[in-house]
């Protein structure tokens, strides 16, 4: 018998899948934790605290207190900040506002801070640069998940690539943008991010355990399901017979898995939904800005100190008004966010209508379809399908914010969606508020920072709906149309789509009569990382006859709603070069390793379904 090893590729956006370097080895571990896990375990407690069935919604000091928790209770998956400390941006408002600033640790002065939770998968991408900011973290804690490299940052000259940058050679992220309330007084967005938020934090984290890293050498050989134990001289208990620490953390960690795999069970998420919200964490950097009018939302105003927000953008702005864009801490600190990042995909929570709209929204566009009107029509549609209605409330209408909604200039959406392709329609912002002085070189954009299908999800008609209307914890991710749907619960499920839908995907799912239990992406894992191991050594294997003629695998494909074409890549394990990555840069995959990719030793399938 042959090791074979899998890949796949989408020819649309040419992406060499991670199976051969995602993943734990199948044929050790796997095994080990799935008879652990059927066997009776001490329980041990949740991290997320029980919580009522109906959604409610969230006040300003509550929305903190759980960011707070989220930060501290997954901080391997989530960096809670603000746009003060971020981006040195001013506070709107006065002494009497926002009191329940003063319980975040930076917090200083008069005002509102704007708070901002990044979503990542930190180990996974130690060198991602939100990770190494020094303003969102202590460079210590950057440092610490290079650390983990086990010794690749230790030679500087193998993290240079050609034009000196530093990097570890994990893909670069995609950036997914949500905003709960640009409008302090439209209520249902902020709760729905913050609800999102916990249930992928908690499934991401759940999905990591128990981790590989901490699995004692030896363990669990002999694994005999009458005793529990580890057999073998290297059983992971002392000549006395006591546990040792490596084993006792590997046991309370498989516990942990236990627990939470049960407690996601019994609120409708499976291991498939499990494994799915942990890809979009371990897979994208989404950021989440809940309140960014932090003021409106804590007086429930719709306005940040008499300015509306959604009128402050720099986009189909006359020249003369110039002074009235960028004029609120709301709109620099949107625009601060999409200046340090790139993100093809947005949404911004309102209320007032229901309706899904994106561009055009600008009056000079008046009579105009924008150039992506079929993408974003499609994109737009399957948010209406996902979020569903409920009783009383019908499946989101959905089209152009020009005819569904009404035109406005200065507003965030079309900014986003065309300020760098569109020059003609940006100004450069002159705004007297906070003192003046605002550089005008932050409203001047390269041609890459502002393309994103940025839309507008106008939440509810009501712009604080009862709480009877919100939804139910139970089955948040099925597309029902019953009482458990609701406002929130909806709006859970449409962002979610917008994150999975940033970049497309494979996860080969089977080979032969083997179905995987474990995804091809498991948070926390970074394969150059475990015990100085090389790809083959971490990744997941699969032994099939070395002399058949035909083998039976299985994928999927995620991230697109229509599939143009899609093959899978196979050959024999041997074939390919010892490390999978650069020896220099760390890229993966190498140049070598796509160079035995394309030899005669590998083979192509197209899909025999479709």
């Amino acid at each position: 018998r042959t090791p074979s090893i899998l890949s796949s590729t989408i020819t649309s956006v040419a992406l060499l899948q991670q199976d051969m370097a995602s993943a734990r080895t199948a044929s050790t571990i796997h095994a080990d934790i799935h008879r652990l896990l059927q066997q009776p375990q001490p329980q041990a407690q949740a991290q997320t605290p029980p919580r009522e069935e109906l959604y409610q919604i969230l006040p300003s000091p509550e929305i903190l207190s759980r960011l707070q928790s989220l930060a501290s209770d997954y901080p391997d998956f989530a960096t809670l900040t603000t746009t003060q400390e971020w981006f040195g941006l001013p506070r709107a408002g006065s002494s009497r506002d926002c009191p329940h600033d003063a319980a975040y640790p930076s917090a200083n002065g008069d005002g509102c801070n704007n708070y901002v939770l990044i979503l990542q998968d930190k180990e996974a991408h130690p060198d991602d640069s939100d990770v190494q900011s020094p303003l969102l973290r202590p460079p210590a804690d950057g440092e610490y998940y290079l650390s983990l490299e086990g010794g690749w940052w230790k030679d500087e000259s193998k993290f240079d690539d050609l034009d000196g940058n530093e990097r570890s050679g994990w893909k670069y992220l995609p950036d997914v943008f949500l905003s709960g309330s640009v409008h302090g007084d439209e209520r249902v967005g902020p709760t729905s991010l913050v609800e999102m938020s916990e249930l992928l934090l908690e499934s991401a984290r759940c999905e990591s355990l128990p981790r590989r890293r901490f699995r004692p050498s030896g363990y669990y050989e002999g694994l005999d399901d009458r005793d529990g134990g580890g057999g073998g001289s290297d059983g992971g208990a002392d000549d006395r017979g006591e546990e040792k620490e490596d084993v006792l953390r590997w046991k309370n960690e498989v516990v942990a898995a236990q627990t939470c795999r049960r407690s996601l069970a019994d609120r409708a998420i499976p291991g498939p939904f499990r494994r799915w919200l942990a890809r979009l964490v371990s897979t994208r950097r989404t950021v989440v800005i809940p309140t960014a009018n932090a003021l409106g939302y804590a007086r429930n105003e719709r306005t940040e100190d008499g300015i509306d927000p959604n009128r402050d953008f720099p986009f189909d702005v006359l020249p003369k008004n110039r002074d009235e864009c960028m004029q609120t801490v709301a709109g620099r600190s949107i625009n601060e966010l999409f200046r340090s990042h790139l993100f093809p995909i947005g949404l911004t929570f309102h209320g007032g209508m229901e309706v899904v709209a994106y561009e055009w929204g600008a009056p000079t566009y008046l009579n105009f379809d924008a150039p992506d009107a079929l993408a974003q029509e499609t994109i737009a549609g399957a948010y209406s399908r996902y979020a569903n209605g409920f009783p009383g409330h019908q499946a989101y209408d959905y089209g152009t914010m020009n005819d569904k909604v009404y035109y406005v200039r200065g507003g965030m959406e079309d900014w986003a969606f065309a300020g760098s392709w569109d020059p003609d329609r940006v100004v450069e912002c002159a705004p007297t508020t906070f003192g003046g002085n605002f550089p005008p070189e932050k409203t001047r954009y390269n041609n890459s920072t502002l393309r994103a299908f940025n839309m507008l999800v106008e939440t509810s008609d009501v712009k604080n709906p009862p709480r009877d209307s919100l939804g139910k914890r139970s089955q948040p991710l099925i597309s029902g149309s019953g009482d458990e749907n609701g406002h929130v619960a909806r709006n859970i499920r449409l962002a979610l789509l917008a994150m999975d839908i940033v970049e497309p995907y494979v996860s080969i799912h089977g080979v032969e009569d083997l179905q995987f239990e474990d995804d091809d992406v498991i948070p926390s894992m970074n394969m150059r990382r475990y015990d100085g191991g090389s790809y083959f050594e971490n990744s997941r294997m699969v032994w099939v006859p070395q002399n058949r003629k035909t083998y039976r695998i299985i994928w999927t494909v995620g991230g697109a709603f229509d599939i143009d074409f899609t093959e899978v890549l196979f050959g024999p394990w041997d074939a390919l070069p010892e490390n999978l990555a650069d020896d220099k840069d760390g890229v993966y995959p190498s140049t070598t390793t796509l160079k035995t990719l394309a030899s005669s030793q590998f083979s192509i399938a197209s899909p025999a379904n479709i």
